[in-house]
């Protein structure tokens, strides 16, 4: 049984989901069914819902996945994303850390693909892939050639990659709290500042175009 549960925990490491959200229950709906449909032991994941200070918390939207998800959601102050996002990483009890948007539906192999990568680099902070999940919008399309751009100029080597968007980021728990997580006084690219910093520090970060998230920009 010691052995098995060894093997289920090199093949299956516990990731803590972080989700900052703020007046997007609908959006939130869609993200955590898709967190639902992901195919990973259930017991090896945890979702950490972080309301940034709306009016009325999402409680009915989580209450409604409590049969499908471990998740919990936690409230803040209107601080920004930032700040939630470390709010939520601070009450993670998984080895790693898988950062996505309420905005956002990972693709069923999400967490697969990212523990597939760990169990071969688990000092590094990985990046996956985001697409536009509104083709059809301009705005969306837009947005999506941006960060298109942005990654190929930036991760050219995908061993030595240089920027991940907070949308899809995964790295260790306790690198991520070494390094101070993100800075709460940035309201917008704190990914970049955090990427600058974790690169400083000397860690590696590999950028894993098979681990897929939907991005309703």
């Amino acid at each position: 049984e010691h052995t098995e549960r060894t093997l289920m925990n090199l093949q299956f490491p516990m990731f803590s989901i972080v989700i900052p959200t703020y007046r997007r229950s609908v959006q939130l709906s869609a993200c955590l069914q898709a967190l639902a449909n992901l195919e990973y032991p259930r017991e090896c994941f945890e979702v950490l819902v972080v309301d940034d200070g709306s009016e009325m918390p999402p409680e009915t939207v989580v209450a409604a996945f409590h049969d499908w998800l471990n998740v919990t959601l936690l409230t803040q102050p209107h601080a920004g994303p930032a700040q939630a996002r470390n709010t939520g990483a601070a009450q993670a009890k998984g080895a790693f850390l898988a950062f996505t948007d309420d905005d956002c539906t990972p693709a069923p192999t999400w967490l697969q693909t990212l523990a597939a990568r760990f169990a071969i680099t688990p000092d590094c902070a990985i990046g996956g892939r985001t697409l536009n999940a509104l083709p059809y919008n301009l705005y969306s399309t837009t947005s999506q050639l941006i960060i298109d751009f942005v990654y190929a100029y930036y991760n050219a080597d995908a061993n030595q990659a240089r920027f991940f968007a907070s949308n899809n980021l995964a790295l260790p728990t306790d690198h991520f709290r070494a390094n101070g997580g993100f800075d709460p006084t940035f309201t917008t690219s704190e990914d970049r500042e955090l990427c600058d910093r974790l690169l400083f520090s000397g860690y590696r970060m590999i950028y894993a175009p098979e681990a897929v998230v939907y991005h309703a920009h």
